[in-house]
């Protein structure tokens, strides 16, 4: 997999072949499949798995670390293909997950990372308008126990604005339709939570099931092992 220069330079690989986007163009990429004419038609699932992790104190990056003996960001990309929406975007930034992510999703490389969680979002909707989705559905690559089903019930939200809600906990996976890009930050470590401020009348909670819980330290990571 390539990733292009530029602020935020992106690598695709979908379906098993490696493509390079850059300046709006696509080449050498994969194609989406139709998954049938319901509300997930259309619909991106994006794992967010770009930033440092500064409060895990180990010897790997915490995305790399194994929970149930599989690597903390494969379980949540795992769960987001299971979902069968048109496609699964991760976008990477401080460390390398090639090794561990599945032929099947679309990698954007954010070289902006470090001016925060927006950046890897503006790279997601950027690239979904590009392949001409109407929505995305993002998570984070650090929430091990948000199932596939949650990814699925957020998308098939009939909404532009959705959140899950895990017993009263609203957590990602949050649903975005492509009417609300235009008004997501560009930086800063805010992305979806900005719109559901400014515009909480829109928000559609999704009853869901499992445990949104985030992995940041050493103590969450044994308490899931």
């Amino acid at each position: 997999m390539v990733s292009g220069g530029g602020a935020i330079g992106v690598g695709c690989a979908g379906g098993g072949q490696t493509g390079v986007v850059t300046d709006g163009g696509v080449t050498d990429g994969g194609t989406s499949e139709a998954h049938g004419e319901d509300r997930r038609l259309g619909v991106a699932a994006v794992v967010l798995a770009a930033g440092a992790g500064i409060r895990f104190d180990g010897e790997r990056h915490k995305l790399l670390c194994e929970v149930g003996g599989v690597p903390l960001v494969r379980r949540a990309v795992d769960a987001a293909l299971a979902a069968d929406l048109d496609e699964t975007i991760v976008v990477m930034g401080a460390v390398d997950l090639l090794d561990v992510l599945p032929e099947e999703v679309t990698v954007l490389q954010n070289d902006a990372w470090e001016q925060g969680q927006a950046t890897s979002l503006a790279a997601a909707v950027s690239y979904a308008g590009s392949r001409g989705h109407r929505a995305v559905v993002f998570g984070c690559g650090d929430q091990p126990g948000v199932p596939a089903s949650a990814w699925a019930a957020v998308a098939e939200a009939d909404c532009d604005l959705a959140v899950a809600d895990f017993g009263g906990a609203r957590r990602p996976p949050v649903r975005i339709g492509a009417a609300l890009w235009s008004h997501l930050p560009l930086t800063g470590d805010e992305g979806g939570r900005v719109l559901m401020r400014r515009r909480p009348e829109l928000v559609q909670a999704i009853p869901c099931e499992g445990n949104p819980d985030d992995i940041d330290t050493l103590e969450d990571l044994r308490k899931w092992n």
